[in-house]
């Protein structure tokens, strides 16, 4: 364990030197994001001046949702986002030479890189969250509630996006479904309620990202549910272990490119 903590420490190290080189690019990216979110929100606006409330959510209920799938997102982009690149890393042959380092492999390559455009969704994410807690009158320590749930939530698009690679284990990287977790993301921002019964379903038990947003806004913000702040982790954790193991199965059935 503190082998990984050691190397995690160096991995972070370089990577947040990595960005300090270009850094007026680094802050450009940042308000760059800061303005895309900007423009989401003003977009959702928009609509509900046409549509005050929709399937009985008011302006400020989407926005926590929206809010909080932001908030996990941009944890997944700060610390998991290379695991969308896994595909990229078989294709050049590269996964071979992380392979044969006495280091867990997943490991490597969730440290390898980080996504300096994300700092901006975060610090929104961020700020956003606490100004429609605030707005909806909820208690100070929910709003820290949604940010220790959101470090496990980010689980489920990083096991989104390990999933969609293993599909490249057996294609030699020619195909590559992790650029579904983007979807997926865009999915997670809305309640489960505006979806069908069958997405409903789905969007819960078999690609969990009303787990993300919806979920903790509905059971937490709005019925004080209590018992979810250990479900919600629970049931992130579950199900990247599960994914965790299907990638280590498939794993073992990869053949080198040979690159």
């Amino acid at each position: 364990m503190m082998r990984y903590l050691k190397l995690l420490s160096t991995y972070m190290r370089i990577n947040f030197k990595s960005l300090a080189v270009y850094d007026l690019d680094f802050y450009f990216a940042i308000c760059g994001m800061i303005i895309q979110n900007i423009l989401n929100i003003v977009a959702l606006r928009f609509i509900f001046n046409l549509v005050p409330r929709i399937k009985g959510y008011s302006f400020e209920q989407l926005l926590l949702t929206y809010a909080l799938a932001t908030l996990a997102w941009s944890i997944f982009r700060c610390f998991f986002i290379n695991t969308l690149n896994i595909a990229d890393y078989i294709h050049k042959g590269s996964l071979d030479t992380i392979l044969i380092k006495p280091v867990n492999p997943l490991f490597q390559l969730v440290n390898e890189r980080v996504d300096e455009d994300s700092w901006g969704d975060l610090l929104v994410a961020l700020l956003l969250l606490v100004i429609v807690d605030a707005h909806l009158h909820n208690p100070w320590y929910i709003t820290i509630m949604f940010i220790f749930i959101s470090f496990f939530t980010a689980l489920i698009f990083m096991s989104l996006a390990i999933l969609g690679n293993t599909v490249s284990l057996f294609s030699n990287g020619l195909s590559d479904l992790a650029e579904a977790t983007f979807d997926f993301f865009e999915m997670s921002k809305y309640p489960l309620a505006i979806y069908s019964g069958v997405l409903k379903v789905i969007m819960t038990f078999v690609i969990p990202i009303g787990w993300v947003a919806s979920i903790p806004q509905e059971r937490i913000a709005q019925r004080h549910e209590w018992i979810w702040l250990v479900i919600i982790p629970l049931v992130c954790l579950v199900y990247f272990v599960l994914v965790y193991q299907l990638w280590r199965l498939f794993l073992k059935k990869y053949q080198s490119t040979g690159s």
